[in-house]
This record gives structure tokens, sequence and C-alpha cells, in this order.
């Protein structure tokens, strides 16, 4: 989900590749590319057709798990792995999102956490802004700058590999300093599913849940969505939640989301979310709810409370 629960600008720009793109950058056999996709050593999507396509943080994080290097990259229209790095992110929009990113690039930790949390301090509580959507504002705004600087060959992928460690303790920081739910607080479960390996996107809709009071519990990503519904089950979930940045299959997808639905039935509500939502896709599903971003998210789960507790 995000950036949680939206469309991810920067993402919906990557390019995607075929298995036999890859192994032609890779020198390979295309057999062997699509033994990788089958077993999840790549990850993969498939196009509503059923082709394997392999977009390009999917290809990066392969590259940086695998230890390899791309033979051919003019093959993928990427530039060849340059000996002088950069480690400055241009294209920020202020000077916190220029800061924050340029320390993440470096790993600068400790000025990471100084910048979120001096914007968090000096935030107007009149505006409503949760500490969820002021890291979003934050990381999300760094991973895009990321992305597109490995794609400029400007920064290699242990940088980014790095950056995702950083914007995890920062996130459950923040978590962690909420007071525990209150005895009476409505429960959420959710998470990604199958092919969704993502995980900043649910953290932060975890922290916004929190922040709302609700008892929020996350499954976690690359879960079938049957086990959504069984944890709803379970939990006794006053709502269910999918973030969707990837997706395996999407006419599997699609079916088995219809299915979650059906089996919530309804009095649980069923509010989706993610960049892999595209128009395509999104008519076919069932939910309660599609939200576009986070922003939009917190409002709507607050509106929920007060007619939930009704």
């Amino acid at each position: 989900m995000i950036p949680p629960l939206g469309n991810d600008p920067v993402a919906a720009r990557q390019p995607h590749y075929s298995p036999k793109q890859i192994a032609d950058a890779l020198q390979v056999s295309e057999s062997s590319v699509k033994r990788w996709c089958d077993r999840g050593t790549i990850n993969t999507i498939r196009t509503v057709g059923g082709h394997r396509r392999i977009a390009l943080d999917g290809l990066q994080a392969f590259l940086s798990q695998a230890d390899r290097a791309l033979v051919n990259p003019d093959v993928l229209g990427l530039p060849a792995l340059s000996s002088c790095r950069k480690s400055e992110i241009s294209g920020a929009d202020t000077a916190d999102q220029r800061q924050f990113r340029n320390a993440i690039a470096v790993g600068d930790e400790p000025t990471c956490r100084q910048i979120l949390h001096a914007r968090i301090a000096s935030r107007r509580k009149d505006q409503g802004q949760t500490c969820a959507e002021i890291a979003e504002w934050l990381i999300a705004d760094a991973m895009h700058g990321l992305g597109d600087a490995w794609c400029s060959n400007e920064l290699d992928v242990y940088q980014e590999r790095r950056a995702c460690g950083i914007a995890h303790r920062l996130i459950s920081e923040l978590t962690a300093t909420l007071p525990p739910p209150k005895s009476t607080a409505l429960t959420a479960v959710g998470g990604a599913p199958e092919g969704d390996h993502y995980q900043l996107p649910m953290m932060l809709v975890q922290l916004a849940l929190r922040e709302r009071g609700w008892n929020s519990v996350c499954l976690g990503n690359h879960l079938p969505l049957q086990s959504f519904a069984q944890a709803a089950h379970d939990y006794h979930s006053d709502m269910v939640w999918l973030s969707v940045s990837a997706m395996a299959d999407a006419t599997a997808f699609i079916a088995e989301e219809t299915k979650l639905a059906a089996d919530l039935g309804e009095h649980i509500p069923l509010l989706v979310g993610g960049r892999a939502l595209c128009d395509e896709i999104r008519p076919r599903l069932r939910y309660t709810a599609h939200c576009d971003n986070l922003r939009q998210f917190v409002e709507l789960v607050a509106m929920m409370q007060l007619s939930l507790r009704r």
C-alpha cells in the first residue's frame, strides 16, 4: 500500500522486461531465467494474458542477491556500471526531503532519524497530519529517488538495500512509541498477497492504523489470500486491508480477491490499494473501498471507527 494504498508514479514508469531480454542481458539461456522466475528467485509478475514480466526493481533485487552483473546492460537500455558512483540524490521538492534522501543514500541513519523526528515535532496539528504520513512523505520520496538514481547508474544496489533497512527501523521505532491498543479497540488485519515482497508499504499502513487506535495485525507479505479470510475469522476482525504493490499472476489474483471479498461478506469491510491495482485490474475486483494514497486511507479508517462503534 505505499506508498501505501496509492499509485506510485515512479514505479509505474519502471520498465518491465521479458525473460528473453533478461537472458540476453545476463548471457544465460532463456529457460534458466524462466526457471528462476517460477522458483521465485526473480520477483516476477504475470500479465493478464499470463506472460512473465520482470520489473526493474525485481531485476535489481536479483542481481544483488545472486551477486551477478549484467553482461550486456544495453540490451535493457541500462548503462554499464561506472567506477565513480554518486551519493547525492537530486529531484527532492523540499530541503527536508533533499537532506533525507542524501542521508539515506550514504547510510547516515542518525541524520535520517533526526530529520524525521524534527518534522514530526514541527507538524501542524490543525492539518491533522499523522506520523505515518510524514514518514511516507520522507521515506517514499527517498526510495523513489534511489530507484531513479540506480536507473541512471548513480548509485549501487547495495545502497538501496541499506536504505530499506534504515527505513524499516525508523518506521518500527515510531510504531514502538505508540501506546498499546485499548481493550475496546477495533481490530484490522491485513498484509500483501503472493508475489508482493514489499514491506515498507505494509509497515506504513500498520503505523497509520496504530496511530488511529486500531488493534492492527499485519500478517506479512507474499501470502495466499485465503489466509486473510482465516485471519479475519480468528481475530474477529472489524476490517481487512490489502496492500498490493506487485502480484505474481494478475488473473489468479483477481479470482482469489473476489473470493476473499465473498468470504468476508457484507459485515467485514475490505480496503485495498497499491500501485499494482491499475485501471485494468481494479474494475474486476470486489472491495468496500479503494484508497489512492495514505491520507485517503487515514481519513477513511477514521470514519469507519465512528460508524462501527455506533
